[in-house]
């Protein structure tokens, strides 16, 4: 859910968006967002917990390089939820409050690179998963 969906909105919805200016776009904008983040939240809620007991299974018990890559990912997913929180719950809404004010959007930048940011964590967490997979078998 996660993923396909930040990748659907990546690719489908947000080009689509940004073809519309003025109150049409902020609105779509934040219709979609306030529809994506209940169910992608509680996607990596989910991810986490079951990542987790999956994990538990494995630790100390896998092959060589087991932990480390587990490290990793465990970092990578830390930084993707923080990277995602920063762009919907601070950035989106400080730009939103620029366009809002007539000022000029300042803040679009630094959103744009944490989103992609946030969007290669997204790619990278599940080809982890599948290194630990091939470490634990």
């Amino acid at each position: 859910m996660w993923v396909g969906g930040t990748i659907a909105l990546v690719f489908v919805g947000v080009p689509v968006i940004t073809k519309l200016e003025g109150e049409a776009r902020a609105t779509a904008l934040r219709e979609l967002g306030g529809r994506w983040r209940p169910l992608g939240y509680g996607a990596i809620g989910v991810l986490v917990v079951t990542g987790l007991l999956l994990a538990d299974d494995d630790v100390g018990d896998a092959s060589a390089g087991f932990d480390a890559v587990l490290a990793v990912k465990m970092g990578a997913v830390a930084l993707m939820i923080a990277a995602s929180l920063y762009h919907d719950y601070v950035l989106g809404p400080r730009l939103a409050a620029q366009i809002r004010a007539g000022e000029a959007p300042t803040v679009r930048p630094q959103l744009v690179w944490v989103g992609r940011f946030a969007f290669g964590l997204t790619i990278v967490v599940p080809i982890l998963g599948v290194a630990l997979q091939q470490l634990a078998d």
